[in-house]
């Protein structure tokens, strides 16, 4: 058969041709290498930001703005997607992740680049969950995995070129640059998704919760506010912490109620109630959590302490990416031939948790090799746990809802990667003695006085030995909860029931 032919054709259990398939991921790949490119070009350059406009403070706060908008959007993208189409709301989250990315070039301070950060979270929000929707819409998953390679091509583009950029940038010119890359890769990544995209599919209506999400994110909100500010900017005794906390509970209790009055819940409690998919979300906060405090904080680490350059930094953090995206692509191969979920599920947490007890023995005679390698070995258990999780949701979920499923898994993604950065942050401020923070503001990261090298050391250490302990806590969850479950062939193919 010839390219033309094989391209034209509708492979067995799908339902659009093999080259239509193709140009989608295409588009998809591109919008998600938009997402991953910011995610860690932000990493690297972060130190010298921080150096430029002060505010070490707010540090965490760069990330968890960004997580805290994503985290609370994503619900409602996954059921808008499945409402509306994929489309149209790609198009809308790529213009406002652009629109945010210039504005937050403009900042002139911490507290402007926290804010605006926080908006580009909102486009952000919809990229992941969408993406792997679409991929639900047009591939059975018995054999998603041999397409998951595809994506994670993406994804490794923007990983890959992320640390690289904003180390070179961050080195040779302005970090405001960093920010202006993504207008030339979003306006790339609308114009594929205008070309590939399907419009608004054809199946039942759905009605959309806006009061429950609305609940919902003023929740998440709230508790994410007070688990960040806790201990940094106000004390945990303080009236803005116990208050949020308590809004906290109050709106949460609301949404509860909220939900049980709708038609259509903003999330899908009828499918959480089944143990695969409570365990495999579970699994996913938890992973993210590790991994999102590794890549925030080992540049912040490798930089200061060890005192290397942000190139040098950003080289560092690589080898977690190519390691994860290497795995990933194997993993899926593995699965794609097997039908198997649940080895990979078991060794990969127990690779994570190697990889960073191997970390927190780093100290200040550490080399940037030796933390590199030891990035790598975290990345690969990373690889081959964090798509199976998202897999096993979907096949266990009808196709009409796997967007507000799938939706589901990024949100339990967000929140873990928000918390894991938050919680990182505030150990580090609270073992930070403030006139080793202030030291920073200003500052060549690799001009800092030994005794302020040594203090961070110890103030950083300590949250990779957490981390270990969090991995640890997925290899539990995905031993008791996850079990192995048949993948469905074909698109048509209804779910297996399993226990609640």
């Amino acid at each position: 058969m010839t390219v033309r032919a094989r391209l034209g054709s509708t492979p067995a259990g799908y339902e659009l041709t093999l080259g239509r398939v193709l140009a989608i991921y295409g588009g998809l790949m591109v919008a998600l290498m938009l997402t991953a490119l910011d995610q860690t070009v932000i990493s690297t350059v972060l130190p010298r930001i921080v150096a430029d406009l002060g505010g070490l403070s707010l540090y965490s706060w760069a990330f968890t703005s960004y997580m805290l908008t994503s985290a609370v959007t994503v619900p409602l993208y996954g059921k808008l997607g499945d409402h509306y189409g994929r489309r149209i709301l790609f198009v809308f989250a790529i213009s406002v992740f652009v629109v945010s990315s210039v504005l937050c070039a403009l900042s002139q301070n911490m507290v402007e680049l926290v804010v605006f950060r926080g908006l580009q979270g909102v486009g952000a929000g919809a990229l992941f969950p969408l993406a792997l929707a679409t991929v639900g819409d047009i591939v059975p998953l018995r054999e998603r995995g041999r397409y998951h390679g595809l994506l994670g091509a993406g994804f490794a583009a923007g990983s890959i070129a992320g640390p690289l950029a904003g180390g070179f940038i961050a080195d040779h010119a302005s970090w405001r640059w960093v920010f202006y890359l993504n207008v030339p890769l979003g306006a790339s990544a609308l114009a594929l998704i205008l070309a590939t995209m399907p419009g608004r599919p054809p199946g039942r209506a759905h009605s959309i919760d806006w009061v429950g999400a609305a609940v919902l994110a003023a929740a998440t909100t709230a508790l994410l506010f007070a688990v960040v500010s806790g201990g940094a900017q106000y004390s945990w005794p303080s009236a803005p912490i116990v208050g949020s906390f308590v809004a906290a509970g109050l709106l949460a209790a609301t949404f509860v109620i909220v939900e049980r009055r709708v038609p259509e819940p903003v999330l899908p409690f009828q499918y959480i109630r089944i143990k695969t998919v409570r365990a495999s979300l579970i699994a996913i906060g938890l992973a993210a959590m590790a991994m999102y405090a590794l890549l925030s904080y080992v540049p912040l680490f490798v930089e200061t302490v060890i005192g290397t350059s942000a190139t040098s930094s950003g080289i560092a953090l690589m080898p977690l990416l190519v390691g994860d995206v290497f795995a990933s692509f194997l993993t899926g191969q593995w699965i794609a031939r097997t039908g198997r979920l649940r080895p990979t599920a078991l060794v990969g947490p127990l690779v994570v948790t190697t990889g960073s007890l191997l970390l927190w023995r780093m100290n200040i005679a550490t080399t940037s090799v030796r933390a590199a390698l030891d990035m790598m070995v975290a990345g690969v258990g990373f690889g081959l746990m964090m798509q199976v999780f998202v897999m096993s949701v979907q096949n266990a979920v009808p196709l009409a809802d796997i967007g507000s499923a799938t939706a589901l898994t990024q949100s339990a993604r967000a929140m873990g990667s928000t918390f894991g950065v938050a919680i990182m942050g505030v150990m580090i401020n609270q073992r930070l003695p403030g006139r080793f923070a202030d030291a920073l503001n200003g500052v060549n990261a690799r001009s800092l006085p030994l005794d302020v090298r040594i203090a961070l050391e110890h103030a950083i250490r300590p949250g990779f030995l957490v981390t270990a302990c969090v991995a640890a806590a997925v290899f539990v969850t995905a031993l008791v909860g996850i079990s192995e479950v048949p993948l469905r062939r074909t698109l048509q193919d209804e779910p297996v029931q399993e226990a609640f």
